[in-house]
């Protein structure tokens, strides 16, 4: 059986309830103050926008005649699938997802709620959805993107250019649903669309989308927000500055959910700061502990009492309701014992046993403790439920009881509070609302949630405080061995209960208002949290190649069929591993190879279709390497394009890593300007190479030796291709190689072409503008054992490219052209 790893909760009967946050197990005693420099693995992380290049690129299951389907806005559903049908695909508008479906675009994320329960039905209604997609997409291909409108932001970037519907925070639940899709689908393709309507018709507004399905990125959440930039979120690890609290011992806080686990140990710890008066709300009814249980502390022990007890007075118990008793038992000893720490350290508390989703009783409940205790100023939201099982299996009713406990509850808080005079609002959320987690669609969706919720209070009442804490799991004394172990080969770290309390606490007197939406544990990493299936997610694109999109290939043809240049192949793949893992630095691509050429036979029709993919490889070896170079603070991707049969055609390995990377080396120290043989003032073209037109990028070769070749070339800006997001200077790259042909034409005598790259790189920010100059110089020459010693059927290059001040700006090192053989 595989350890599935949950997020602030597993099984009662398999894990330390601890790690739930609820009111579930005994509490340990307050700690001591913990070193942050004892825990490296765990940090703070703050959620930001950051910009996403388009790539060009559609998503799967758009192309191929399967039907797509589009509801939940009956005016823009109509234009966008006009826009889709006209781009073709097979698009259809319809009321009711049919059965049987595997792609489906849900538009009910831009409709106006007319309230807060409107709002909140929206999420519902995308669950309903994805559990009907999950028949098909739960074992095989499809596609399910959601789309809403939370300012074109995701909460984070709402000013009064981009403002939001009234309750738009309520419904944005939909991305954490579109995470926990790409890890229950591992091969489905799926995406969350934030657009913002403000100054946008619905025309506009269908185009857009239509451009970001087929042309947008590998991307899992997009920000479209109204200026028509394109953006993706990413966590950055920033300290948090405690030095202002807002609470002290005149203050009355309500604490949901905070009379047992961590949310009781982060009070308990917080108590001892600030000294105010807590009023812990939880469902477990607090009774007298039956006069039998004294002295007992071993569960196993409790049961023999109890039923010894029943036993006396001839009453029959049940399994279930033997368990029962001794859970409250059980629950009664926590909650005392917290409102003894709590007491011991110098605060007050009181607990009142209700359901926060009781409106009317909760407003009772308040009223009672103003008079008592005075205005309420905080609140702290800390109940939650889970009921962990996959999108497919899980019941409405299931959904609902963790969903609204969470989200429900905060709303019936807030209303009850609205008048008011409150100074902090803190939401106890979690990791699994910022990459999805298996099994927990709704659990990550009702914290997803809750953090726009804490977004849209920051915003709207500026001098509250708040915070919404994506918790990571939480360690503790019944974790099981195995899934300790299971945790740690997935990277992901445990808070240690005294170290995430001190973190709590340190929250509580930040006061910084760009700290809101945060996650406290381990890095929030969706590959770190695959649990069974491990690994199997393959991320996909798909790029379409014609002459009205790609004219300029029509001067790269052989027999007058276009060829797709390898260099523009390694662009596709640079495109692909920054969409995959967007917040990383795109560094080199590796091992980059022809697998099999590729002639587009329909470029003057209606275009030939190619996947990218990023998979596991199968190759134990390299799959070594990939965990080397995660723990040396990299990430690499191994990818592959394949034609619309699904033939490999090129592979190559990407690498990224956090920090941007700049030239640190020189030219190898070999001075071919002094050494070069003359090549004459005639040009390669059209007697040397079979490049045209806008592959005419050598403008005067410097001269060539046995030792390598120089060139002036032409960049994608001067030979005026298509304006893009290019990231690598495509055109100069293909100069390079091509000077690298007529070098190979020198060395083996013969046509040839390349078929590898060991390494490619590019170190400007952008395409050069001005002059490029190529240096080809050799690096190894290999000789045929079947050839004779002057026959050669291969040589290799590194291929250097400077700018007009001499500053090198890419690199393709190990470039190996093989000799054509003779017709």
């Amino acid at each position: 059986t595989k350890v599935v790893p949950r997020l602030r909760g597993e099984d009662e009967t398999k894990v330390d309830p601890r790690l739930r946050g609820e009111d579930e197990t005994e509490v340990d005693p307050p700690a001591r103050r913990v070193s942050r420099g004892a825990h490296p693995s765990l940090a703070r992380y703050t959620t930001e926008l950051i910009p996403a290049p388009v790539t060009g690129f559609a998503m799967p299951g758009l192309f191929g005649g399967a039907p797509v389907y589009l509801l939940g806005h009956d005016e823009i559903a109509p234009l966008l699938a006009h826009q889709l049908t006209q781009r073709g695909v097979n698009a259809h508008v319809v009321a009711t997802l049919p059965e049987g479906a595997n792609a489906c675009i849900y538009l009910g994320g831009l409709r106006q709620a007319v309230n807060e329960n409107a709002a909140i039905g929206v999420n519902f209604a995308a669950f309903q959805l994805a559990r009907k997609l999950a028949v098909k997409l739960g074992v095989g291909t499809g596609l399910f993107v959601t789309v809403q409108d939370s300012g074109g932001g995701f909460g984070l970037a709402v000013t009064a250019d981009s403002a939001v519907q009234a309750f738009a925070h309520w419904a944005a639940g939909m991305p954490a649903l579109v995470k926990t899709c790409a890890l229950e689908w591992p091969l489905a393709s799926v995406k969350a669309i934030d657009i913002a309507q403000i100054n946008r018709t619905p025309m506009q507004l269908a185009e857009a989308l239509c451009d970001e399905l087929l042309e947008g990125g590998g991307e899992l959440e997009v920000a479209l927000p109204s200026s028509h930039e394109r953006h993706t979120l990413r966590c950055v690890e920033k300290t948090a500055q405690p030095s202002d609290p807002v609470i002290g011992a005149n203050d009355v806080v309500i604490v949901s959910g905070g009379a047992r686990g961590v949310t009781a140990l982060c009070v308990i710890a917080w108590a001892k700061r600030c000294g105010a008066r807590f009023v812990l709300l939880g469902r477990t009814e607090l009774v007298p502990e039956p006069a039998c249980c004294a002295g007992i502390v071993d569960t196993a022990d409790l049961h023999k009492a109890l039923l010894a007890a029943a036993h006396v007075i001839a009453e029959k118990l049940t399994p279930s309701a033997l368990s029962a008793r001794v859970q409250s038992v059980l629950s009664g000893r926590e909650i005392r014992a917290t409102l003894a720490a709590i007491i011991a350290v110098g605060a007050h508390a009181q607990y009142c046993a209700l359901d926060v989703q009781d409106s009317v009783a909760l407003a009772t409940l308040l009223s009672d403790v103003r008079q008592t205790a005075g205005p309420i100023t905080a609140l702290v939201h800390g109940a939650g439920v889970l009921s962990d099982k996959r999108i497919l299996d899980k019941t409405d009713a299931q959904f609902a009881h963790v969903f609204d406990t969470k989200v429900q509850g905060l709303r019936a808080l807030l209303a009850a509070t609205k008048d008011d005079p409150l100074k902090l609002l803190c939401v106890f959320s979690s990791v699994s609302a910022r990459v999805g987690n298996t099994g927990q669609s709704d659990y990550a969706m009702a914290n997803e949630v809750l953090a726009k919720v804490a977004l849209h209070a920051a915003r709207t009442r500026p001098l509250l405080r708040v915070k919404s804490l994506g918790w990571g799991p939480w360690e503790g004394g019944m974790v099981s061995p195995q899934l300790k172990a299971r945790f740690a080969e997935i990277g992901v770290p445990m808070l240690p209960l005294d170290f995430g309390a001190q973190m709590f606490c340190d929250e509580m007197m930040d006061a910084s208002q760009r700290s809101v939406e945060l996650v406290l544990g381990g890095a929030p990493r969706a590959e770190a949290l695959l649990s069974d299936g491990a690994g199997a997610r393959v991320d996909a694109l798909e790029i379409r190649v014609q002459r009205d999109t790609h004219g300029y290939l029509a001067g790269h043809a052989v027999q007058g069929a276009p060829v797709v240049p390898v260099v523009l192949a390694a662009e596709w793949f640079a495109r692909a591993a920054r969409s995959f893992r967007p917040g990383l630095t795109f560094v080199a691509l590796h091992d980059l190879k022809v697998l099999k050429g590729i002639r587009l036979d329909r470029y003057a029709l209606d275009g030939d279709r190619f996947r990218l993919e990023s998979r596991r490889s199968g190759d134990t070896e390299i799959e070594a390497r990939a965990r080397k170079a995660a723990k040396a603070g990299t990430t690499e991707l191994m990818l592959i394009l394949l034609d619309s049969s699904g033939r490999p055609r090129y592979s190559a390995r990407a690498e990224l890593c956090a920090e941007v990377v700049t030239a640190t080396s020189v030219l190898p120290a070999l001075a071919l300007d002094g050494a070069l043989d003359s090549w004459g003032d005639g040009s390669p073209y059209p007697e040397r190479l079979f490049h045209r037109g806008q592959f005419e990028l050598i403008e005067r070769i410097h001269g060539v030796t046995d030792a390598g070749a120089k060139a002036s070339i032409l960049g994608v800006e001067r030979a005026n291709w298509p304006a893009q997001d290019w990231h690598f200077d495509v055109a100069a790259m293909d100069a390079g190689m091509q000077l690298a042909v007529l070098y190979g034409q020198r060395m083996l005598g013969v046509n040839n072409l390349p078929t590898s790259i060991a390494s490619v790189r590019h170190y400007a920010n952008a395409p050069c503008a001005g002059a490029i100059t190529a240096t080809a110089i050799r690096h190894v020459f290999a000789v045929s054992a079947s050839a004779g010693l002057n026959e050669s059927t291969s040589c290799t290059t590194d291929i250097y490219f400077e700018n007009a001040k001499g500053q090198r700006i890419a690199e393709l090192l190990g470039v190996q052209n093989h000799a054509l053989p003779a017709a």
